[in-house]
Parts: C-alpha cells; structure tokens; sequence
C-alpha cells in the first residue's frame, strides 16, 4: 500500500461519498456491536454502536450507545490500510 499516495488522495476529496455499514458482531453475552463508516471530504466518520437487552426484573430492556470518531491525516489512513476494500474500488493502483 502506498501510504503517502492514499493520504493525498484523501486530503484531495477522491474517497469522499465512500461509506459501508460492517457486518455486527456479538460480544460477551447479549452484547452486539456494529461500525459504520462514511468518508465526508478528507475525514472518515466512524461510528460504532453497541446495543444488547437486559432483565429489569419484570421484562428484557433493549439498550443502545453510539460514538462516532472523526480521523483524519495519518489516523484515517490507518484506519484504510484495516479496511481497505470499500476504497479500493475508488483508487485500486494505491492498493
């Protein structure tokens, strides 16, 4: 992978548009966790929701967290060279 060439590309807008929803998986007991990613100009938006049920005695009770993290620079080409796939597609001569 080129790292200074995809850190370009993405400072110059070419993956913007670029977003996909990763498979959920399970955690430690009734747990679920999905990422979502969704690229806006030279920033990678990822959110990551956690969401599972518990008994509350009378009943089960569906809860849900989310966090989004905003990467830019090295941090979100890092987070590109994990995931390459989606943004292959886009510059696949980076790859």
């Amino acid at each position: 992978m080129d790292f200074e060439g995809i850190l370009a590309a993405l400072q110059a807008g070419e993956f913007d548009g670029v977003n996909h929803d990763y498979k959920p998986y399970k955690g430690y007991g009734k747990t679920s966790y999905q990422t979502s990613m969704h690229v806006v100009g030279d920033t990678i938006n990822v959110t990551k929701t956690s969401s599972g049920k518990f008994f509350n005695g009378k009943e089960n009770e569906r809860w849900s967290e989310s966090s989004t993290d905003l990467l830019s620079g090295p941090a979100a080409v890092n987070f590109i060279e994990q995931r390459p796939y989606y943004f292959q597609q886009v510059r696949p001569d980076l790859f």
